[in-house]
């Protein structure tokens, strides 16, 4: 019969999650960094088998495709609109939006045309962190997102008619490979 252990089986920190204390790094998104504002760590799905039995008992297997959500991003957008605009920029270029050679631009390709793909083809991607802090604003954990590209930049809304200044904020998805988390400590 096993023993418990009501020392070692009591948590060493009492401390609950605060989601107030991050930071976000995406490497390709430098001035995205200090306006964010809030950042959704994703879910994550593990598949599963259905498995039938010769008895009226249906069980289940562990699956083969593990999905992640989408990591989504708000942030508060600049004056000047630069952060929006390196987002945008990013998409057209992956796009193309408006200029095939705007692709070409992105992953440093020589070639003059499409036959010749040279480049570098990880430029299309960028690796992203989410910086958890402690209750005392020190970094706890780092999660990792692999090769994140964007799909979707929110709207920004312009009106005239509010009381108040509510300073213009929009919603950035991304998608990535897969991410990690480690601790920093």
């Amino acid at each position: 019969m096993a023993e418990a252990n009501w020392q070692s089986d009591q948590p060493t920190n009492l401390n609950y999650l605060s989601p107030v204390n991050f930071d976000l790094l995406i490497n390709k998104l430098p001035k995205t960094r200090y306006f964010c504002v809030g950042a959704t760590l994703p879910g994550i799905t593990f598949g599963e088998a259905l498995h039938d039995t010769t008895l009226a008992i249906r069980s289940y297997l562990p699956g083969d495709r593990i999905t992640f959500e989408p990591l989504t991003v708000r942030f508060a957008v600049d004056e000047d609109m630069k952060n929006y605009q390196e987002i945008f920029n990013w998409i057209m270029q992956l796009g193309p939006g408006v200029d095939s050679h705007d692709f070409a631009s992105l992953i440093g390709s020589t070639g003059k045309d499409w036959g010749n793909r040279s480049g570098d083809f990880k430029e299309m991607y960028s690796d992203a962190t989410l910086m958890v802090n402690t209750s005392s604003n020190n970094a706890n954990l780092e999660i990792q997102f692999i090769d994140c590209f964007p799909t979707s930049l929110g709207s920004v809304e312009f009106k005239t008619d509010a009381t108040d200044v509510e300073y213009a904020v929009a919603d950035l998805t991304m998608r990535y490979t897969y991410f990690k988390i480690k601790t920093s400590t």
